[in-house]
């Protein structure tokens, strides 16, 4: 994957939310699992199908999130919400973003949080050319044609599984 702007006059791969060496798996006699920590490329990886995830806000009252149909597009994640809601507040500030899915019979699943500047995307032509190529659908009801882009500043991931 080629390498996101992570802030407008910057152009890098998001880095990890911590500079630490990545330990071990850890693995645990009881329940025979280990807790992985992902690469930016796993996150990126796993985000990639896009569906559900949820974006967390700074709002007056505190932190709010909320979930929305989102796709990605090279590294950077879309997702729509319609004019008058909390979401389109928030454009052209910093949000975090989090995927993940859990198997509960099996105890496995895993967990991706992305940090970065949310922007309204506003040139027609990119408009277009998200309409046309991602078909990304909100499940919400009503005209959901604000259209936004996180811009990946950081990314972090943990995979649980069997060991």
């Amino acid at each position: 994957m080629a390498p996101v702007k992570a802030a407008a006059s910057k152009a890098s791969a998001p880095r990890p939310l911590s500079n630490r060496k990545s330990p071990p798996p850890r693995a645990s006699a009881q329940n025979r699992h280990f807790l992985q920590v992902l690469s930016a490329t796993e996150c990126f990886n796993l985000l990639e199908p896009g569906g559900i995830g949820r974006v967390g806000i700074a709002a007056e009252d505190g932190v709010i999130i909320l979930p929305v149909n989102y796709a990605v597009k090279g590294q950077a994640i879309i997702y729509r919400t319609a004019p008058d809601t909390l979401l389109a507040l928030h454009v052209n500030t910093q949000v975090s973003f989090e995927v993940d899915r859990c198997d509960e019979t099996l105890h496995e699943g895993w967990s991706v949080l992305v940090q970065g500047h949310a922007h309204e995307v506003t040139d027609e032509h990119q408009v277009q050319q998200i309409e046309n190529t991602m078909h990304l659908k909100p499940w919400a009801p009503g005209a959901r044609d604000v259209y936004v882009s996180l811009a990946p500043a950081e990314i972090s991931g943990r995979r649980i599984q069997p060991v």
